[in-house]
């Protein structure tokens, strides 16, 4: 399924120390029995949920692909739709997928506009996703489509066009569904949005293209299949980014070696930023802690962001991302011959020059005494994707046993949300909106350069 490799971490001069288990082994046992306690109570239900049958969902899916649907538009943002892109061009590629998937994420009139001249409405499903049903995000651009929708084949058929993915019981969202009778899927209460990929929130559009969600669900299975010595593995794993933290390695980059992987890394920064970056701890202190995730591109970065690693500040772990094999490969002819400084490569595949890529650039840093270690998945398919989302929720959760902060909450992204809506007009936050700088004029003259 995957293959750690953490030998870089403690091979460089100022990496971890080879005391390294016995002065936190302790620590990490505590850190297992924290959060399976809050696992078993019920407190947290990621970890749940690759036991949970996809039957319903993938025969729901089956059915709905037989309706001859050819396109659906995911509106989500964050957690509602990193998992879903990740899952997608991971295991793709998705423009083969049963059925073509787009996605209206960020507020961008150019992207959904360009969504809406791409499809055809009549053969188009809306699968909107947010657990609390105020996304602002999301709403808007729900009621854009809806609209669009709605000109398009009327109210009635509009309705039975739109699946809404939201909390069981709560939110503008479900009550919405409610009240149009809109196909929906629950959000199970105690699973947060950057820990759902394993939840409806991502299966359902999953199935619906035609994905292995079942062996999506397997491979995360497999992920604790060796009881308590996996849990201590994982926990090692994310002591060794907390160890690496406080000796000042305060930059995590995860750097991807292929493209499928490049939404897994969109994925893991979402997880590992709002999970660990917090101003205080459970006990209330304030230690403003946090390790900044980077993402990063193999080979693709080996030419803009390289030589700030290897001669800049010496204050990033790496972490690269491998995948053993590829869906299809391509190898460089034989003639005509290349010039001569390149003539070696001739007869070589080019997933054999990116590995070698990474190998060169993983043994570089090492030599400039940069702390590395490697992820190599077996493959981009189901069981290795599902083993990758799996492993990193279980790391991250553990992280924040380690540091004790709450990994689960996300304190610091509201204040900007409700001054947003301020500005847009909403009454419970305009005295905030007042405290804003004013926007640049037009007038360059206005501008805030010249006003200071």
């Amino acid at each position: 399924m995957y293959i750690y490799d953490d030998a870089g971490l403690f091979d460089v001069e100022a990496g971890l120390s080879p005391d390294f288990d016995a002065l936190w082994s302790d620590r990490c046992q505590d850190a297992i029995t924290s959060l399976r306690r809050r696992i078993s109570s019920g407190e947290l239900g990621f970890a749940s949920l690759p036991e949970r049958d996809p039957i319903e969902i993938i025969a729901w899916a089956e059915g709905r692909r037989a309706e001859g649907w050819t396109d659906q538009i995911v509106i989500g943002i964050g957690g509602s739709s990193l998992g879903t892109r990740a899952v997608l061009e991971a295991m793709g590629p998705a423009w083969r997928a049963a059925v073509r998937t787009h996605f209206a994420e960020n507020l961008d009139p150019v992207t959904l506009h360009a969504i809406l001249e791409q499809v055809d409405l009549q053969k188009t499903l809306l699968v909107v996703v947010t657990k609390s049903g105020s996304t602002i995000e999301t709403m808007s651009q729900l009621w854009i489509l809806y609209d669009a929708l709605v000109k398009t084949v009327g109210r009635a058929q509009a309705d039975r066009q739109v699946i809404a993915i939201t909390d069981p019981q709560k939110g503008s969202l479900r009550a919405l569904a409610r009240e149009r009778g809109w196909e929906s899927f629950e959000v199970p209460a105690n699973v947060g949005g950057r820990f759902s990929v394993l939840s409806p929130v991502s299966l359902v559009p999953l199935a619906l293209a035609g994905y292995d969600v079942d062996g999506l669900l397997g491979g995360a299975r497999r992920c604790l299949d060796g009881g308590d010595e996996a849990w201590m593995g994982l926990a090692r794993i994310a002591a060794q980014h907390v160890a690496l933290g406080d000796q000042g390695y305060g930059q995590l980059v995860m750097m991807a070696y292929g493209d499928r992987l490049n939404a897994l890394i969109d994925w893991f920064r979402q997880l590992w930023a709002e999970s660990l970056g917090k101003a205080r701890d459970r006990r209330g202190a304030r230690v403003n802690t946090g390790i900044t995730p980077i993402k990063a591109m193999g080979a693709i970065d080996q030419h803009s962001q390289v030589q700030l690693y290897m001669e800049g500040p010496n204050d990033k772990q790496i972490v690269f991302v491998e995948t053993r094999s590829h869906s299809t490969d391509l190898t460089i002819p034989a003639s005509p011959p290349l010039p001569a400084p390149l003539s070696h490569l001739q007869g070589r595949s080019l997933s054999e020059i990116l590995q070698a890529e990474a190998q060169g650039t993983r043994a570089a840093l090492a030599r400039a005494g940069r702390p590395t270690a490697c992820w190599r998945l077996e493959s981009t398919g189901a069981a290795s994707v599902g083993g990758f989302l799996a492993a990193w929720m279980f790391i991250t959760a553990l992280a924040g046993e380690l540091l004790d902060i709450d990994a689960f909450d996300q304190p610091g992204v509201e204040l900007g949300k409700k001054i947003a809506h301020g500005l847009l007009g909403h009454p419970e936050h305009g005295a905030l909106a007042g405290e804003t700088v004013p926007p640049p004029g037009d007038d360059a003259s206005d501008s805030w350069t010249a006003r200071r």
